[in-house]
This record gives structure tokens, C-alpha cells and sequence, in this order.
């Protein structure tokens, strides 16, 4: 599941990341406060849209490999939770183009 979501997001939403959803998210605090002040989600793809508001406004991301390890006892359900992962990311972007349209027409 983790790899058909990586690849939904990155078709969808944020190309360029190996997995945006393990590991550790680090951030300058005013950095931080820019981006969560404008993040809404806090499903699934809340990484997601923390990464696309981060490279949107042209914030510098370093995607660093850590240690995981896999757990037997997952509580993910692959039929309800594979749903709301396509709902979210496709969210992430229809939240993008949105915000791209508000911003171009204040600009005009």
C-alpha cells in the first residue's frame, strides 16, 4: 500500500519523493508557521500537502533515508484506507489549483 500511495501522490500531487509519509518532517519555525498556518488536512495525506505547500512557496526540502522498520500488527484496512488515500492526494491538488487561481487573479 505504501508504494501504490507513493505513486498515486507523485502522478497526482508532488513528484520527486522516494515516500513522503516516513520519517521526520523538520522545519525553521518561521518556515513552519508559513506553511501550517495555510495547511488544512490531517488524514493520510497530511505529509503530502505539508510538502506541496513547502515546495509551492519555494521552501528548500531535503529528503534524508532513515531506519523503518515494518510492523505485522498495521491497523491499515486496504480497501477503506486505499480510498481515502486517493481522496486525499486528489484533495492536496484540487486545494493547489485553487489556491494557484485565487492567487493568480489577486495578481491581476
Amino acid at each position: 500500500m505504501g508504494r501504490i500511495f507513493t505513486h498515486l501522490t507523485q502522478l497526482l500531487a508532488l513528484r520527486g519523493f522516494e515516500d513522503t509519509q516516513c520519517g521526520y518532517k523538520c522545519f525553521e519555525r518561521d518556515v513552519a508557521r508559513d506553511i501550517f498556518s495555510t495547511q488544512v488536512m490531517d488524514g493520510w495525506a497530511f505529509d503530502v500537502e505539508v510538502l506541496y505547500i513547502a515546495r509551492r512557496r519555494g521552501y528548500r526540502i531535503a529528503e534524508v533515508p532513515i531506519q523503518w522498520h515494518y510492523r505485522p500488527n498495521s491497523r491499515v484496512n486496504p480497501l477503506t484506507d486505499s480510498i481515502r488515500m486517493i481522496r486525499e492526494v486528489w484533495r492536496v491538488r484540487q486545494n493547489g489549483r485553487a489556491a494557484f487561481m485565487t492567487d493568480t487573479l489577486k495578481s491581476i
